[in-house]
């Protein structure tokens, strides 16, 4: 079965069910998880081909303010920079990016999507409970056909 075309408006949508979004630092027993985002916002952009052109993401952090602060992740070139920007407030950073987009051929074909990047909290000054520490933020997620 050929998979959909990608490029019609509204034709893919991100299935919350499959997406994992993890903030972690590395500590002496590995990977320590510091923050796992309930939910996100925004839109993924691919091309024809289904390669990964770009995305913007936002990633709600704790707080116990009415509005939560949010981590903004975006790139509009990626496929051919190979680098993103992470945005929190008004501080921002730019940082290499590693992506796997893979059409997943079947009855219900899809595309799955892993991002990974590695910035440091001190550079965005996150809040309080993250320390000055290098992060690592990993998405999974699966965008599938209306």
């Amino acid at each position: 079965m050929a998979i959909p075309s990608h490029t019609g408006p509204g034709s893919w949508h991100i299935v919350l069910e499959a997406t994992e979004a993890k903030l972690t630092a590395r500590g002496l027993k590995g990977p320590r998880l510091l923050f796992a985002p309930t939910r996100l916002d925004g839109a993924f952009y691919l091309r024809p081909d289904a390669a990964l052109a770009g995305f913007a993401l936002e990633l709600p952090l704790t707080s116990h303010r009415a509005e939560p602060p949010v981590l903004r992740w975006e790139s509009a070139e990626l496929d051919r920079d190979g680098h993103a920007w992470l945005r929190f407030g008004s501080q921002a950073v730019r940082s290499p990016v590693t992506v796997m987009c893979a059409e997943i051929p079947g009855e219900r074909p899809y595309v799955k999507i892993v991002l990974e990047t590695v910035f440091s909290s001190r550079n965005l000054r996150l809040p309080a409970w993250f320390l000055p520490r290098t992060v690592t933020l990993r998405l999974f997620t699966e965008l599938r056909p209306w």
